[in-house]
């Protein structure tokens, strides 16, 4: 009804605009009609003036020439004073005529054409009279038939000047009329318009007669209707207000002005008072974070009118009601889950602890036995050997499986942001499998390199997580004597990784969970193959974090292939001073490009610096220098042999120390040669050389040059643990055993080490609060992290490494040890890593 009366008052009103409208238009129309008739009636009368003065001006032209010839006959001087006056008369009539048309070029030019012909006709008669006035009459004469043809030159240019005005005029007549016509039209319309507007208000007002019966009828059963609504309204608000009291979690409705307006029975058991008391109290003082209109989402603290306080999820929602806001808070008492969680961290705590710790003695003891550490083994002790250390790398594989799901459900597992070439991660990965490729009788193979780096950000250890992942799964999965096929390429701004196996396939039921945990395409693949099941799901977990995606698709000519992604970092040129290189270097003396190259090679890929000498003079002259750890040498030399350049080297004090070792065809020789001299020689290599035996000389001659055995501080609770240690480094180094965080200062306090593995596990706190200790001294031992727990980026830059216990083999254990004190791994500064 109410949008019916809106619609009548806006049509009464639109034919009382209309009326208006009309009559304005018509006021302001005839204004303007009024203003032009009077412009145009101006120009009318200026053209009819024009004309008026060109018949006037012709006239008198013609009266002239007719008064001088009558002259001629007659004599009579009134033909004369005729013919003079006729003559003024026109002369003026020509100039007024010049004035009136002088805004019309074209006028002026045909005017001023009549006036030079009339001036000549004006001339012609003057001197008519004057010859007549003599008395020469013939001369009269001839001058009247002279200028006869005079008088029709002028006539056509007045005429076209005539004519020209009177088009003039018919112009600005139809102009005017044109114009009344437009008005006439126009105000017909507008009259129409306003006979329109007229009608519909008209009718207007006869349907709002009509219908206002009907609306009273209208009101009186709205009211009967509100009347059952507000019963209905009534009996609505107690069923809500029983669902709410059946909820389990406190609800409350909070009005625009911040006041409760609502209270479930469960805010009354959570707050502490009755339901009812809480209506009219501020939200603020319940929910602090609710201040201000505010719409937090997630955990905030909930204050009781006791002033205790307890945690709580909260989630609200806000609706309109009678013109205004209104806000619905839920919450959800946290206190259970957080104790719950707390339970859990414990537990998942001591997993890592109590499960990492002993396997990581099993399992180093293990592989000690097994590489013949404890001596030769009788074949049937080997082989059950072999099947508890197979069994250790499973179960040690299981619980890091476990534990990385945990933290990664949890947003715990941390991630470094290193910058990272994909290519030499894939290599890295490729060879720390090799030998797993090689218990299953595969071999890997990277099939397509790129041309350049591709640099990407991650974590190096969860990439290498990755990709052992699926080469491990390609291995088990393809057939003995098979080759597992590795790609790394560019798809657009992304780092392509791929592997692909020669199995069998992935079953099409399966493939829509093959990244859920536990997921496994037959159950019988457990037995068969092992595995957990969590490899997949935990591979696209971390690569999702570094941003990048994991998938599969069939291999042509069968098997499966596995790739994932990772976004490329744009390449900029940085200025960065890099510190100087603190790797320990060894100087070459070897006269053969192509073995000093090759050599070079293998010593560098254990992490030491090479300079190359051709000749055994020029060796001596850079030996004396003082700035290598160790030098190798060929016996055959141009000029002065090897033998000669030993025993100078050994007569110098200034190289009686430097480490050698001897890489010669005659090596053998020359070890016969020298027997019984005082020489020093680390050992005797024969060409070909023999990388391992290398690599052994080298560290032995690393150790040399530190004038000694390493000392490490072991800071471990475990005597297990600490005992695998020291078996895998015996050979370098001693350790010294700290079991508590109080004894490893002390330790400290009493001299320095070469250096300090820490555990971060410790029965009096965390291992991590030596590191103050440490990095005060000077200079500061190199810290290696060998822990239970995972890596973590808030200490990764204030240590040399960090190992987890259960993810390190022997053989990585020993090599990072080794490269720790022998300075071969620079801290985060770049400073060479010397303990002493």
């Amino acid at each position: 009804m109410e949008r019916f009366l809106g619609s009548v008052r806006s049509i009464v009103l639109l034919a009382i605009l209309g009326f208006l409208l009309f009559f304005g238009t018509a006021g302001w129309l005839g204004k303007q009609f009024l203003a032009d008739n009077a412009r145009t009636q101006a120009l009318v009368d200026h053209t009819n003036l024009v004309i008026n003065t060109i018949y006037e001006a012709r006239l008198n032209l013609s009266r002239t020439q007719s008064s001088s010839r009558g002259f001629v006959i007659t004599g009579s001087p009134r033909d004369a004073a005729l013919a003079e006056d006729s003559s003024r008369l026109a002369t003026e009539g020509l100039l007024d005529l010049r004035e009136l048309v002088v805004d019309n070029p074209e006028q002026v030019r045909r005017f001023d054409d009549a006036t030079a012909i009339s001036e000549e006709i004006l001339v012609a008669n003057d001197r008519i009279i004057a010859a007549v006035r003599r008395g020469d009459l013939d001369g009269a004469r001839a001058l009247v038939r002279e200028t006869a043809d005079q008088g029709p030159a002028f006539r056509a240019k007045i005429e076209e000047a005539e004519a020209a005005e009177e088009a003039l005029l018919a112009q600005r007549q139809e102009a005017t009329e044109a114009t009344l016509r437009r008005i006439i039209w126009l105000l017909g319309g507008v009259a129409a318009l306003a006979a329109l507007c007229g009608l519909l208000a008209a009718w207007a007002m006869s349907r709002q007669v009509r219908t206002d019966q009907q609306r009273y009828r209208e009101l009186e059963r709205a009211k009967l209707e509100s009347d059952a609504a507000t019963r209905a309204l009534a009996e609505s608000q107690a069923q809500l207000q029983a669902v709410l009291d059946s909820a389990r979690d406190p609800i409350l409705v909070v009005g625009q002005d911040g006041v409760v307006e609502l209270a479930n029975r469960a805010c009354g058991e959570a707050f502490g008072v009755i339901a009812g008391e809480l209506v009219g109290t501020d939200i603020s003082a319940l929910v602090p974070a609710l201040v201000g209109g505010a719409q937090p989402a997630g955990e905030v603290t909930v204050t009781r009118r006791d002033g205790s306080s307890f945690p709580a999820e909260i989630s609200t929602g806000v609706f309109e009601r009678d013109g205004r806001t209104v806000s619905v808070c839920i919450l959800r008492d946290m206190t259970e889950r957080h104790r719950l969680d707390q339970l859990k961290n414990e537990f998942v705590s001591t997993v890592s602890h109590e499960l990492r710790t002993p396997l990581t003695s099993i399992r180093g003891s293990l592989g000690l036995i097994a590489a013949g550490a404890a001596g030769a083994l009788p074949d049937k002790a080997r082989s059950l050997l072999e099947i508890a250390h197979k069994n250790s790398e499973r179960l040690v594989g299981l619980v890091n499986d476990i534990l990385d799901i945990e933290k990664i459900e949890s947003g715990r597992m941390e991630f470094r942001h290193d910058r990272l070439d994909a290519a030499a991660l894939v290599e890295q990965a490729v060879e720390a499998n090799q030998s797993y490729a090689a218990q299953h009788e595969v071999e890997y193979r990277i099939t397509t390199r790129p041309g350049r780096p591709l640099p990407v950000q991650g974590d190096a250890d969860r990439m290498i997580q990755v990709l052992t992942n699926l080469l491990s799964n390609a291995a088990k999965f393809s057939p003995a004597g098979s080759t597992v096929e590795v790609a790394v390429e560019t798809v657009g701004h992304q780092a392509r990784i791929s592997v692909r196996d020669r199995g069998a396939g992935i079953p099409e039921e399966f493939r829509n969970r093959i990244f859920q945990r536990f997921a496994q395409a037959d159950a019988s693949d457990v037995r068969r193959k092992g595995g957990t099941g969590l490899g997949l799901s935990i591979a696209k977990a971390i690569l999702e974090r570094h941003g990048g995606r994991i998938g599969f698709e069939p291999a042509e000519g069968g098997g499966t292939r596995f790739w994932f992604t990772l976004p490329l970092l744009a390449e900029v040129a940085e200025a960065v001073a890099t510190p100087g290189d603190a790797r320990r270097q060894v100087l070459i003396c070897e006269d053969d490009p192509d073995v000093a190259t090759l050599l070079g090679l293998m010593i560098e890929q254990d992490g030491w610096r090479v300079d190359i000498a051709r000749d055994a003079e020029t060796a001596l002259e850079k030996a004396r220098t003082g700035q290598y750890d160790a030098m190798t040498v060929d016996l055959l030399l141009p000029g002065m042999d090897g033998i000669t350049l030993i025993r100078q080297l050994r007569a110098d004090p200034a190289t009686a120390a430097l480490p050698i070792v001897v890489v010669s065809a005659t090596a053998q020789d020359g070890k016969r040669e020298l027997n019984g001299d005082a020489v020093n020689i680390v050992d005797w290599l024969d060409k070909p050389i023999e990388q391992l035996r290398l690599r052994a000389a080298l560290r032995q001659a690393g150790l040399r040059s530190r004038n000694g055995r390493a000392c490490i501080l072991h800071v471990e609770d475990d005597d297990d643990v600490i005992e695998v240690v020291g078996a895998i480094v015996r050979d370098e180094a001693d350790i010294v055993p700290a079991r508590s965080l109080q004894e490893g200062r002390e330790k400290l306090a009493q001299q320095r080490f070469d250096l300090v593995i820490i555990d971060v596990g410790l029965p009096d706190g965390s291992g991590l609060d030596l590191l103050e200790t440490i990095n005060a001294r000077t200079p500061r031992e190199p810290v290696l992290i060998f822990s239970a727990q995972d890596s973590s980026a808030s200490y990764a830059s204030a240590v040399s490494a960090s190992l987890v216990k259960s993810r390190t083999d022997n053989e990585q254990l020993h090599q990072t040890i080794t490269a720790l004190i022998n300075g071969l791994i620079q801290d985060k500064q770049g400073v060479p890593r010397h303990g002493r």
